[in-house]
């Protein structure tokens, strides 16, 4: 697809403002690291009396200043940095492992390495001193006295390559260009007043940057006058680069640094609603809207005074750009999201709810197509929504839906590890702010090469570095920069990070919540799922629904994992109204299933498996009455217990005690069957309790009944009962699973005695998983919709909460010791998440 020049323009700008300090790096890589040692300084050299100073030798039009304090150190700290070894392969620099000179070059005290664009050309400026460079321990070295105007220069050549060098008032000078070496001896001391005082700005860090910022060039010829020159206090890191300097607006005729003047930085939240998976990011700020356009149509001699877009965008603080693969998105942060959101009904229709966000449609696609020009590229928006203050406008549904998913996963920049760890070193506020991420700027760096380098440049992987930040912050006539650009473990990178795989989307709505399933040929598992049609779907972990079955009545509870083929191939067992269903993964009833009920069945399917050899006993329960049945569908005759004094209000358990087999069933009375395998009684309880719908719980060596008038009962292995009143809400729950206690009291959740206080809500009950033999708490938030996952000790695991409507279900799905967790997003859609 074509590209316009101004779009053209656009992405430049990005490109060139944001790797400026890579352009300096490149061009001194590229130019210096080979011209710079072959600078040959002549021990034999008469000095002159007068002494210069090296920064009177900085050739007029120079695009880049480097200013070196100690050049040994500086060469140590370029071999050392990761992301510049990375270019170390490109034929951009194979010169530096073909040609090691760099090793022979030697000034002592403070240099300046200079880089003209146009001629292509650099310079080298150093104080004269006895041994800078050694010709005679260099091979293949040769060199020529010639005489300018009666003073000598030296054409030096060293494996075929010319430089030139002289010496005047004691300063050193090498460059690759004779004619730059010559109109150096002539011109007259830098008299430029913006040169003077942004050369004179202390260096802290041993190694600062001055770069001309008037002429950014881009690819067609088209040029920005961005602002006049910019100085960087440059540390180069085995991990990192980073900068801190100003960037100057001195300039007669219009810069675009200029549109922030007489504007107050504000503080940017851009990264609250980033994906993290976004490209890149640049995000304006102002205090006074009206003001910011007044400067923005000087700067582009236009007059924008639209009255609907002042009424728009004055209640707004912050207007980013974010670019995505699945599309681009302006995002506006509101200080007033109600009048935003009344400003915004003019330009938009309803459309759809996602995830119970409004999506509406944008009627005016090229709303701000000329707002924030040239910041942004001129992108048609067709969507709108909004998320708490931020108002996003998108270009299709895709990348809507996925911003969205994003921001109630807590899947965003902001929860990363990497960017706390850079924002920690920014500003609070900024001007401009812009953002790369996910190494997604090697299409730019090679931009700033010849066309020749540009697809191995293209090539590199920078996912080792998946944030770096330019940041401009306005002040009076000048702008305070910062840069960082970090390398980052994959540990680091991924930690916090809550992914959504899949939204599977089912035709009707869904009747109960998802559950996992294992997958005996992946080792990993599937999804199943019933909807109200009462069909139940069995689902890929990518989201394919692999077959479809109808039942005539909703599945009683959930559905359980047996083998009775002890094969390692599992099968799903479970109960409907009137039938008992095992089938294999392939949705085939396993024979001589199902068995078929004249009587309504009033419990979900109970499973037993006394020793763990999959002899499974399985209890259909039918109002008072008990049906055990094995494996071939056969009653078990050995079972005694065949029908309650009143209906079973419970699923009957089996709880394994002290090497003894205990199985229980509460009846609708209040009584306690304690049973033994063959269903005799085992524990007589003489006491009476009114049963809630929590199950029956193992503690230590006690069996526990919380009761609906929130009672703890405790009975003993003797049938011993201790009583204790709970002072809980009705909203009480209460479960364990091994060593893992877990309670809530309305918002009040305790893992092992820790309490956690909760958002007010209303929340499901607490579920205990084992997985990778790691113990995980989940609980959901219904009204708001939120998933907390907490591990064993109480501590809620990074990334969470995520968005969810139901009890979520957690395992390891991939079976590659990943997180994974399946939970209902809306009536007919399941949410598929990894960590």
């Amino acid at each position: 697809m074509l590209r316009t020049r101004q779009q053209t323009l656009v992405i430049n700008i990005k490109n060139n403002i944001f790797l400026s300090i890579f352009v300096s790096m490149k061009w001194f890589l590229k130019i210096t690291l080979f011209t710079l040692l072959i600078s040959l300084v002549w021990s034999c050299e008469d000095a002159s009396t007068k002494v210069g100073e090296l920064k009177d030798f900085i050739p007029e039009n120079t695009s880049v200043v480097f200013n070196i304090s100690d050049f040994e150190t500086l060469q140590a700290d370029i071999n050392n940095n990761d992301l510049i070894s990375k270019f170390s392969k490109t034929s951009a620099f194979s010169f530096i492992s073909e040609n090691n000179l760099l090793n022979h070059l030697q000034p002592e005290g403070k240099s300046i390495f200079c880089v003209n664009k146009n001629p292509s050309a650099y310079t080298f400026i150093t104080k004269q001193t006895g041994n800078v460079l050694v010709l005679d321990s260099i091979k293949n070295a040769s060199s020529e006295e010639i005489l300018i105007d009666k003073h000598p220069i030296y054409k030096v050549l060293i494996d075929s390559v010319v430089h030139f060098t002289t010496l005047k008032d004691s300063v050193f000078i090498a460059s690759s260009s004779q004619t730059l070496l010559q109109n150096i001896l002539k011109q007259k001391v830098e008299t430029n007043p913006v040169f003077q005082k942004i050369n004179s700005i202390k260096n802290e860090e041993g190694f600062k940057a001055i770069i001309k910022a008037d002429n950014i060039v881009i690819n067609d010829s088209l040029a920005i006058n961005f602002a006049s020159l910019a100085s960087l206090n440059t540390q180069i890191l085995p991990d990192a680069i980073t900068a801190t300097g100003v960037v100057l607006d001195r300039d007669s005729l219009p810069q675009l640094l200029s549109v922030f003047k007489g504007l107050v930085p504000q503080q940017n939240d851009i990264a609250k609603i980033t994906p993290v998976d976004a490209k890149s990011v640049i995000s304006l700020t102002y205090n006074d809207f009206e003001a910011f356009q007044e400067n923005c149509n000087t700067y582009n001699n236009q007059h924008d005074d639209s009255e609907e877009i002042i009424s728009l965008l004055d209640a707004i603080s912050e207007v980013s750009f974010v670019e995505h693969r699945l599309g681009n998105s302006i995002v506006l942060n509101s200080v007033d999201p109600s009048t935003t959101k009344e400003e915004l009904v003019r330009f938009s229709t309803q459309k759809e709810a996602f995830k119970e966000v409004m999506l509406h449609d944008l009627n005016r696609s090229n709303l701000f197509s000329k707002t924030f020009y040239p910041f942004f590229e001129q992108t048609e928006m067709n969507y709108v929504f909004q998320i708490d203050q931020f108002f996003v406008l998108s270009e299709n549904e895709e990348i809507s839906k996925h911003i969205i998913s994003s921001y109630l996963n807590n899947n965003c920049l902001v929860n990363t590890n990497y960017y706390k760890e850079t924002v920690s070193q920014l500003s609070n506020a900024s001007s401009l702010l812009i953002m790369k991420l996910n190494g997604n700027f090697s299409s730019s760096i090679a931009s700033l090469f010849n066309s020749e380098n540009t697809s191995e440049i293209q090539k590199i992987n920078f996912k080792k570095y998946p944030l770096a930040v330019l940041q401009l912050s306005y002040d009076r006539d000048f702008a305070h920069l910062n840069f960082v650009c970090k390398e980052v473990s994959s540990q680091k990178r991924t930690s916090g990070i809550v992914s959504q795989l899949a939204t599977i989307t089912f035709e009707n709505d869904l009747l109960n919540e998802p559950q996992f399933f294992s997958n005996h040929r992946t080792k990993g598992k599937d999804i199943i799922v019933q909807d109200i049609t009462n069909t139940l779907h069995f689902v890929s972990e990518k989201g394919k629904t692999l077959w479809t079955k109808k039942l005539k009545s909703p599945i009683l509870g959930t559905v359980q994992e047996v083998d009775i083929l002890r094969n390692g191939k599992k099968q799903l067992a479970f109960t409907t109204e009137n039938n008992f269903y095992i089938l294999d993964r392939n949705g085939k009833a396993v024979a001589p299933f199902p068995l078929k009920f004249k009587d309504k069945i009033t419990q979900p399917l109970s499973v037993f498996d006394y020793d763990n050899k999959r002899k499974y006993r399985f209890v259909v329960t039918q109002g008072k009455e008990v049906l055990m049945y094995d494996s071939k569908g056969k009653i078990v005759k050995g079972f005694t217990f065949k029908k309650a004094s009143s209906n079973i209000v419970l699923a009957p358990q089996h709880i394994r005690m002290a090497r003894k087999d205990y199985i229980l069933i509460a009846e609708e009375n209040g009584t306690l069957n304690i049973l033994s395998r063959v269903g005799k009684s085992r524990v007589s309880v003489k006491k009476k309790f009114n049963f809630s719908t929590m199950p029956i719980a193992k503690e230590a060596d006690n069996f526990v009944v919380i009761t609906k008038e929130n009672s703890k009962e405790s009975i003993s292995q003797t049938g011993k009962v201790i009583s204790k009143t709970l002072k809980v809400s009705s909203n009480y729950s209460f479960t364990i699973k091994g060593k893992t206690k877990v309670t809530l009291d309305d918002y009040l959740l305790r893992i092992n005695g820790k309490l956690i206080e909760l958002p007010f809500g209303i929340y499901t009950q607490p579920k205990i998983f084992s997985v990778n033999r790691s113990t995980y708490i989940s609980v959901t938030e219904t009204q708001e919709k939120k998933v907390y996952v907490y591990s064993k000790n109480g501590t809620l695991l990074s990334g969470f909460p995520v968005f969810g409507a139901s009890n979520a279900e957690l395992g390891d799905a991939n079976k590659d010791g990943k997180l994974n967790l399946i939970v209902t997003g809306s009536k007919n859609v399941v949410i598929y998440y990894s960590l």
